[in-house]
């Protein structure tokens, strides 16, 4: 049920249903008790949900704010890669609509297997179109690791929601923004000088830094206060929960 109702938008209960949806096979009395809280939550706030706007997003004018040392250029070291474009695609009807994904993880967030969890939001326009909190496929040694395999996979949920506006005619030409809070994601992701020292995330790596390169994604540095997608991340108490989500739902 609850499945159901975070695809019809209530994307503010994504972080305890994926934390429920583990002990789906064997549940235990203590699961049952915190399902029954989570129905409890939507019975309290029913009417929650998001309006469709295409409008660009009102974020605060740091969210803008690059460190100047990392605008450079590549050169020809990811000259060899083009973004996939369909010849098949209709032409561009529609006005360019504005895309900004927030990437997150928590480090060992699974403290008996030792997994990370990644937590993402993508929205097109004033719209949230794409919320994600999972554990990762493997364990990631460090906090660098963990984040940067949830930079990759904001960089493949951008590279799938370009692809599907531009089949439905929206003019698709700007390089999509994301925000992380990890400075060193930032610097190995965009700065050409950094070299990669952490060889078991190479093709993440390099994955990431070739729509950098080719001006697909631009990615920016925010505070964890400001990341949209730190709630798909963690529990939050009530306060904390309520401030990010008032901003993305309407009662």
């Amino acid at each position: 049920m609850c499945q159901w109702i975070l695809t019809l938008g209530r994307i503010d209960i994504s972080y305890a249903l994926c934390s429920l949806s583990r002990f789906s096979v064997a549940p235990r009395r203590g699961h049952l008790q915190l399902a029954k809280k989570l129905m409890g939550y939507l019975r309290k706030y029913p009417k929650r949900g998001y309006i469709i706007n295409p409008q660009k997003p009102s974020f605060h004018s740091s969210f803008d704010t690059k460190p100047i040392s990392i605008n450079q250029d590549f050169g020809h070291q990811y000259s060899y890669f083009k973004e996939e474009i369909d010849l098949q695609f209709p032409e561009p009807i529609l006005p360019e609509l504005e895309i900004n994904m927030f990437a997150d993880s928590d480090h060992g967030h699974d403290k008996v297997s030792g997994r990370s969890i990644t937590g993402i939001l993508c929205m097109v326009g004033s719209t949230p179109v794409l919320s994600r909190s999972k554990r990762q496929a493997s364990v990631q040694t460090s906090t660098f690791g963990a984040e940067f395999t949830a930079l990759k996979q904001a960089v493949e949920d951008i590279v799938m929601i370009r692809y599907h506006l531009r089949s439905m005619g929206v003019n698709v030409t700007c390089a999509s923004k994301i925000y992380v809070d990890n400075m060193a994601v930032v610097l190995n992701a965009s700065n050409p000088a950094s070299t990669l020292n952490k060889k078991h995330i190479a093709l993440a790596y390099h994955y990431v830094r070739e729509h950098v390169a080719n001006k697909i994604v631009t990615i920016y540095k925010i505070d964890s206060k400001d990341n949209f997608a730190d709630p798909f991340t963690k529990g939050l108490n009530s306060s904390e929960h309520g401030n990010f989500y008032h901003e993305l739902l309407c009662n």
